[in-house]
């Protein structure tokens, strides 16, 4: 079988220049599918459109009318994508991506003089499968609409000559974001903002699936990657995440610390990450807001896509390729539109092998993602009641499991000084009775939205949400060498309903001022429980025989209740200035039953812990010119630290949960924040530095040996500050360049004698460097290399806080891809140069505990084909 999957790769990767050749020869059939969004002032503007299939342009025509010209370009089938447009001087270029001209008797289109006022009219094919108009204007340039008809694409273009004054500057085309909760244009968000449209996360997903890695290689500010599930955290404290809405987190991470493990990137469309505090959506965003926006149905009567791929280790050891490290993935998707019904369907499904490092060696990752299993399955149906009216439900449900012959060695940590983790073989024979023999966790998440475009003048959105969260299973944990009583292992649940009903009122026809208001509401049952094993039959059966005889609580139950009123105003003066402010009343309610704790017997008294606050956001972007602008905000955070960990484990000397208030009390964090940044046609970039502080902070410092997940809860004052800095250049049509760099730097003040003392480097991530090339190497061929520095940081050692500094590592990745009968043939390599490392959260517990100080992964090599039709 080995030698199977050897043969397969190896023959995938030996056709790259068999293919290159074809595209050579094939030219348009052959060229690079690429991406029509569009720049903003933070994302470069992509260049590979995975999803769509080339649409051949046969006919065009130029039509004279009252103001200008219409310029139609007609097709057989199918709808052509929206142009990016852009003026030079007089003339208007308008590029379509994902098209080809085919005219019956010429290779391009030409009008010379159509109308007074217009010179000229071009349309041609350019390189990476895109159809070029340009329009050039006589004395001025030219303003154009865009509209889409099934076989028709229609510019139409008026000289400037004709307009009113107001109307004759060509302002940059900006990603309208959503992570506010109203639609807005990047450019007067005064907040840093990152947009990943659906090419570049679906990119960074050849090597794995899992989104936190991902975000760590393409979001200043965030840590580095883990390579095993994980809290995300920006700028030092937790993210708030939400899927079309619905909040991910739960207030105990002891059940769920990986809230972004809630979805396949197969399922989504785009994410808009806001960097800091925010008080627009609440729940936890004291680090920011990751808003994921799940796919939307094609506007097509029926389109399919599908994809085909596979992964294997490459990164040493006595063969090129390690057979227990091959993995595999599916993706499926069906879409479509017919009348005022709309409907998607996707599937993905992942079988991940083994992890090895650069010396071919497993990597030994407790609870790593190795040897799983996903898979993902989306459902979105909408309904247009009318013009203003639409319904639409979503169903998303999530699913990992792993199936391994592989356990950590605990034995290591009894070893004198570091060692490096390793895996050991489950014996043979070993058996599970009663419980999961395989770590699982799952998430479904049920949605019913309405909104109502224009209700009494407002544009009016609501939402019902319904989230059940499962997590439990693995071998179970012998805890009787290391001084415990029991052999165990933990299951969880968590649920989740609420609503939402947010109303977006404008104060004038020109919607230069509006005010968004709205309440939210989420009811959260958190419960976990462990499954206890008969240690007298493991110990007569050879340390084979799990048999579960009993059940004890692991954190008792208890609920959250999360209630928020908001207001936010927005005004926009004249062209140079836009303000918004807005506050949101927070009200969280806690409650618990009285309960003895599992590890020492001790007796706490329950009760209910209800507090409520009013936190605020104010900013404001002054455009100095239509291409450059400066932002300045103030924005807080609010939310409860974890009550779960608190419950289970309780620091000394706590007895009840609403006494020890200074243990349970919420963390308020004020954030400031100045920036800048620029939008050019062929360069964006940004600078912005921050500081937050809260004198009610929260950190977690493990105890020595970690053993159950020991941690002692620090509550004091405590601060963040850094600078983030994004670049992104188009060199010319080929060439694309840039990156980002983050610095930050975290203390906390425990005695809160005035000195302040760093946070941990899983809080605090060291200097990270990104940077990328990407360059369209023959038509229908383009790769890209891409580049993480993670920096050394020495504060925290020296400050006592860590028992090792923070060495550095860089890693570099490949990427490839071929327009190929329609498709996409991706190549990818993960870490090509071998770097023998290991990442941040695992040098920060090789001090702690041995088991947790895994390598990096080694060389990666992917492949794979992806079609629609």
């Amino acid at each position: 079988m080995m030698r199977q999957q050897y043969l397969l790769l190896v023959l995938g990767i030996s056709v790259i220049p068999i293919l290159v050749t074809q595209a050579v020869r094939a030219e348009v059939e052959l060229e690079e599918i690429k991406n029509s969004h569009r720049v903003s002032a933070l994302q470069r503007d992509r260049t590979l459109k995975l999803a769509q299939a080339i649409i051949q342009v046969t006919s065009v025509q130029v039509y004279s009318t009252d103001t200008g010209v219409e310029v139609v370009l007609e097709t057989p089938t199918g709808a052509l994508s929206v142009p990016t447009t852009q003026t030079i001087d007089n003339t208007l270029i308008a590029e379509i991506p994902n098209a080809v001209l085919v005219l019956p008797d010429a290779n391009e289109f030409q009008a010379t003089n159509p109308i007074e006022g217009i010179t000229a009219v071009m349309v041609r094919n350019i390189t990476g499968s895109r159809v070029q108009v340009t329009i050039t204007g006589l004395e001025a340039p030219l303003v154009a609409e865009v509209s889409t008809a099934e076989q028709a694409l229609i510019l139409s273009v008026t000289p400037t000559s004709e307009l009113d004054s107001t109307t004759t500057e060509n302002e940059p085309i900006e990603i309208v974001v959503t992570a506010t909760r109203t639609e807005e244009e990047l450019q007067n968000v005064p907040r840093s903002v990152t947009v990943l449209e659906r090419d570049q996360i679906q990119e960074q997903a050849r090597f794995g699936r899992d989104l936190a890695d991902i975000l760590t290689q393409l979001v200043p500010g965030s840590t580095q990657p883990t390579g095993r599930p994980s809290n995300f955290t920006l700028r030092g404290r937790d993210a708030s995440i939400v899927i079309d809405g619905i909040p991910q987190n739960t207030n105990n991470n002891q059940t769920f610390i990986a809230p972004l493990a809630s979805i396949d990137p197969e399922a989504i469309d785009r994410i808009e990450i806001i960097r800091g505090p925010n008080a627009i959506y609440g729940g936890q965003a004291t680090g920011g807001l990751i808003n994921i926006i799940t796919r939307r149905p094609t506007e097509d009567r029926l389109t399919s896509t599908v994809e085909l791929g596979t992964t294997a280790a490459a990164g040493g050891g006595d063969s090129f390729l390690i057979g227990d490290s091959f993995g595999y993935n599916v993706q499926y998707s069906l879409s479509g539109t017919e009348g005022a019904v709309d409907w998607l369907g996707s599937l993905a499904s992942t079988w991940t092998g083994g992890f090895f490092d650069a010396e071919g060696d497993r990597v030994g990752n407790n609870f790593g993602l190795d040897d799983t299993n996903t898979f993902d399955g989306l459902v979105k149906l909408g309904v247009n009641l009318d013009e203003q009216q639409r319904l639409q439900l979503t169903f998303n449900h999530y699913n990992l499991s792993q199936d391994t012959d592989f356990i950590s060695d605990e034995s290591i940590a009894d070893i004198p000084g570091i060692q490096t983790a390793r895996l050991v073989r489950i014996p043979p024979g070993t058996t599970v009775i009663g419980s999961e023999a395989g770590y699982f966790y799952t998430t479904t998440n049920t949605t019913l939205s309405y909104s109502h475009e224009n209700l009494l003048g407002s544009r009016v959105q609501s939402q019902l949400f319904y989230r059940l969260f499962k997590t439990g299973g693995g071998i179970p944990f012998d805890e009787r060498p290391f001084s415990g009583t029991v052999i165990s292992n933990s299951r969880g649940e968590t649920e989740q309903w609420g609503g939402r009903v947010q109303i977006e009122t404008p104060f004038n026809s020109e919607r230069t001022a509006s005010l968004l208001w709205g309440v939210d509401y989420v009811h959260e049952d958190i419960s976990q429980n462990f499954d206890i094993f008969d240690p007298e039959e493991l110990d007569a059966s050879g340390g084979l025989i799990y048999r579960k005889i009993d059940e004890a609580l692991f954190i008792p139950p208890y609920t959250l209740d999360d209630l928020g009123i908001f207001a936010q105003l927005q005004w926009q003066i004249g062209d140079r200035i836009t303000l918004n402010s807005g506050a949101r009343y927070v009200n969280l309610t806690i409650n618990t039953e009285d309960y003895t704790t599992f590890d020492d017997g001790r007796d706490v008294e329950g009760g209910t812990i209800n507090t409520d606050d009013i936190v605020f956001n104010a900013g404001a972007v002054y455009n100095f010119t239509d291409a450059l602008s400066v932002f300045a905000s103030f924005a807080q955070g609010f939310s409860l630290p974890d009550v779960g960990r608190i419950l289970r484990r309780p620091p000394e000397g706590f007895a009840s949960l609403t006494a020890d208030l200074d243990i349970t009390s919420p963390q308020k964090v004020d954030n400031y924040e100045l920036g800048i940044r620029g939008v050019w046609n062929s360069l964006q970039a940004s600078l912005a530095g921050f500081y937050n502080y809260s004198s009610l902070g929260l950190d977690l410092v493990p105890l020595p040996g970690l053993q159950g997940g020991a941690y002692r809860i620090v509550r004091a004052p405590q601060r963040v500050y850094g600078v983030e800095a994004t670049i992104d250049w188009q060199a010319d049509q080929n060439w694309r360049l840039g990156g980002s760099a983050s610095w930050q730097e975290g203390e906390n003040d425990e005695d809160e004698d005035g000195e302040f003392l760093a946070l941990n480097s899983t809080v605090i991530a060291p200097f990270k460097l990104t940077a990328y090339v990407e360059h369209e190497t023959l038509p229908g061929w383009r790769n890209r290399l891409q580049l993480l520095y993670s920096g050394s940081r020495s504060r925290a050692f020296e400050d006592g806080v860590e028992g090792a500094a923070i060495e550095s590592y860089v890693t570099v990745d490949y990427f490839s891809s071929i327009s190929l009968f329609g498709g996409e043939l991706l190549i990818g390599i993960q870490n090509l140069f071998n770097a023998d490392y290991f990442p941040v959260f695992s040098q920060y517990f090789a001090p702690i505990y041995d088991p947790l100080n895994y390598k990096g992964q080694g060389r990666t090599i992917s492949a794979s084909y992806r079609i629609t039709f």
